[in-house]
């Protein structure tokens, strides 16, 4: 890479083919503006010659800087159960945030709020390091608790935010609640949220698959719903071909409602 080969000019320091080589699988994910800035940066301020996380840190580019979805320690912290009755409240979070929360938990329960901090944020906050340095993709999940108001809220809050998906999400709330849980969504979310079930798209392949959902979703345009209307035809003007046609239609749509009856193949993982 030449912005090395220049580094290393800038400050009289040859660089082996193996040292070259470590340098660029490490800045490998930095676009090349960024470590073009970095390098600059590195020659004006520093009076050494740069390791690659002092390159990655002017760069903006360090492991705990990426916006990843996982929130930061404080931001972690505060969304913990942390109330005397622990067991009520809910919490969708990520897998760092769980592991950290398991080593202070019993600190919470002995009512040390102090202690309990500093063992999540330690904590977290290696998780956290080596999962972005590893490029995990986060991972998230929910822990439910008894209180059912809390519990729609966290869900809602975390459906909107997309870290759980509205059908994942309902595994977890009461038939009798799903209406309410419902209007706490924005209305683009809660389509299809009808009678405490989501409404499901028919297992039609090809074209025919692509309009049942746009029909189901309210989005076919006009035009195309006139084209798509068969004019009316008696039972003796149909020939043999299209009475077939007509049986298997009928068929299809009694499997359909009877799949969004039954609510199959809701599963429970968030995803």
């Amino acid at each position: 890479m030449d912005e090395l080969t220049a580094l290393g000019e800038a400050f009289g320091e040859g660089l082996t083919a193996e040292r070259q080589a470590i340098y660029v699988t490490a800045l490998s994910d930095v676009p090349i503006d960024q470590l073009r800035q970095a390098i600059r940066a590195a020659i004006q301020e520093l009076k050494w010659f740069p390791k690659v996380a002092e390159l990655r840190e002017l760069a903006g580019a360090l492991p705990r800087t990426l916006n990843d979805g996982r929130p930061g320690a404080e931001e972690a912290w505060a969304r913990m159960p942390k109330g005397r009755r622990m067991e009520d409240d809910s919490v969708v979070w990520c897998e760092e945030e769980r592991v950290a929360y398991g080593v202070c938990r019993s600190l919470l329960l002995d009512g040390d709020q102090i202690g309990a901090r500093m063992a999540f944020k330690e904590r977290y906050e290696r998780e956290l390091a080596e999962a972005r340095s590893q490029r995990k993709p986060v991972k998230w999940t929910a822990s439910v608790g008894y209180d059912i108001e809390h519990r729609l809220v966290t869900l809602a809050t975390a459906v909107q935010e997309k870290r759980v998906s509205l059908e994942a999400a309902l595994n977890f709330v009461p038939g009798e609640r799903q209406t309410d849980f419902a209007r706490m969504l924005p209305p683009a979310q809660a389509r299809g949220l009808l009678a405490g079930k989501v409404q499901r798209t028919p297992e039609i392949p090809g074209l025919a698959g692509v309009l049942a959902k746009m029909r189901m979703e309210d989005v076919l345009p006009e035009e195309v719903r006139a084209d798509l209307r068969p004019p009316h035809r008696v039972p003796a003007d149909r020939t043999p071909e299209e009475a077939r046609e007509l049986r298997q239609k009928v068929d299809a749509q009694r499997e359909f409602i009877k799949r969004s009856r039954n609510g199959a193949g809701r599963g429970a993982r968030l995803e």
